[in-house]
């Protein structure tokens, strides 16, 4: 399929159902959204046909829904302030798009889809005025349904996307919300900004046009398969499904660098680790905006890189980083964030000398259970990204992970006919 025909059907900035009070007019970001690059974080919903609501139905239910839900999400509807540092909650709204797709959902998923297809099912924001969240609608001939949702990465991370889109599925679906709403207002009065000196975030490989995405995925089977290959002989105990395909992937990376300059590098690895639930502060278990640190472990050019070498290096720093925020109070926070902060953007200083490399794993987040009143979605997506990055996701039964994979070119062929790689998940439809 060359090119999807869509036809925008209804595009305006959708507006909370009732107006913000004056007094929630403002909202400062906090330390932790500061640093965040200022892309969206983005998801598509895939779901079947629905024989009892038209697509009418359906279309209208998600408007009056998503209004009511940026009652809650005020800050959404808002536009950021010329300091860059606060956010205008002026209801502005959000940039809605509905659409009419020229052919049938299965048609277009058939064997794959074509990854580079599926940035047309999100809302391309051309606007002076940027909005911090944007939602596409699209219609399928068949009467299938794609969402495309995407959230400013300056004021969200993958959980608060995953926690809205939870929270607008369960007002569609009921009229109603579950118990009390956590609040973006926690981390930013917690962590306020600060004057961060030499910080200059910039991605690595940021628009390359060479770069393309590929999507793996290794099932259960799979998983066990490598769990069993890493066997006795590594120190960090029961690894994760997470752990094993990240290792594998920046393990084959290694090796795609080592003959490409025909000798080893030292290699880093990136990937961020959740803070909720790891400090003993309930109120922020649920807590909404970033609130993320980007850790690093890196392989030394002349170590062992053996599978289970690149499980022990990811397990422990995610280890070591979990117990030290445990232990640590509220007022340790902050620094340790700015450490972290600045090795990264050090890391990033050095790709010349050194490879690099992003990871991200979206694994967990409850994006199957988002059903807004016609059913679950039987696929979850991802989208193509303009650098290079690996992030994971579940498979819709849980136990498999969807590895996403940005690449320049001739890395990513490769990738695909890498030993490992083809026996463990042959790449799919490109």
């Amino acid at each position: 399929m060359a090119k999807l025909d869509i036809q925008i059907q209804i595009r305006k900035m959708l507006k909370p159902s009732t107006p913000t009070p004056n007094h929630l007019r403002s909202h400062n970001i906090s330390l932790f959204d500061q640093v965040a690059p200022p892309v969206y974080v983005t998801i598509l919903l895939h779901y079947l046909p629905c024989s009892e609501l038209s697509s009418e139905r359906i279309t209208d239910k998600l408007q009056k829904s998503l209004a009511e839900t940026l009652t809650k999400f005020y800050p959404l509807a808002g536009r950021f302030r010329k300091d860059d540092l606060s956010i205008h909650c002026n209801d502005e709204g959000v940039d809605y798009v509905e659409t009419k797709v020229k052919t049938n959902l299965a048609e277009f998923l058939h064997e794959g889809p074509e990854i580079d297809l599926l940035d047309d099912l999100l809302p391309k924001t051309d606007m002076q005025s940027i909005p911090l969240l944007g939602v596409q609608v699209n219609i399928f001939n068949c009467g299938g349904l794609v969402m495309g949702v995407q959230i400013l990465h300056i004021l969200a991370d993958a959980f608060t996307l995953a926690t809205f889109v939870k929270e607008w599925a369960q007002i569609s679906q009921t009229g109603t919300t579950k118990g009390c709403l956590s609040s973006f207002d926690f981390l930013p009065s917690l962590f306020p900004t600060k004057v961060l000196s030499g910080h200059q975030y910039s991605l690595p490989s940021s628009g390359d046009p060479e770069i393309v995405t590929r999507r793996f995925v290794f099932d259960a089977l799979a998983i066990a398969k490598l769990k069993d290959r890493i066997g006795s002989s590594n120190t960090f105990t029961r690894p994760t499904r997470v752990a094993v395909v990240m290792s594998l992937i920046w393990k084959v990376l290694v090796g795609i660098s080592s003959a490409k300059h025909g000798h080893s590098r030292d290699s880093s690895l990136l990937f961020p680790i959740n803070l909720r639930g790891k400090l003993n502060l309930p109120s922020l278990e649920y807590a909404l905006g970033n609130f993320i640190v980007l850790v690093n472990t890196t392989l030394e050019a002349n170590q062992s890189k053996e599978l289970n070498d690149f499980v022990n290096m990811i397990g422990n720093t995610s280890r070591g980083i979990s117990v030290d925020i445990g232990k640590a109070s509220i007022n340790d926070i902050a620094p340790m964030f700015v450490n972290c902060d600045a090795e990264f953007v050090n890391k990033l200083g050095q790709k010349d000398e050194m490879d690099i490399y992003l990871s991200s794993s979206w694994c967990r987040l409850p994006w199957y259970e988002a059903d807004f009143g016609w059913g679950k979605p039987f696929w979850v997506s991802n989208v193509s990204k303009t650098f290079e990055i690996f992030c994971l996701m579940d498979t819709k039964n849980g136990d498999g992970i969807e590895a996403w994979v940005s690449l320049k070119e001739n890395d990513m062929a490769e990738l695909e006919k890498d030993p490992d790689i083809l026996t463990f998940c042959p790449p799919l439809q490109k």
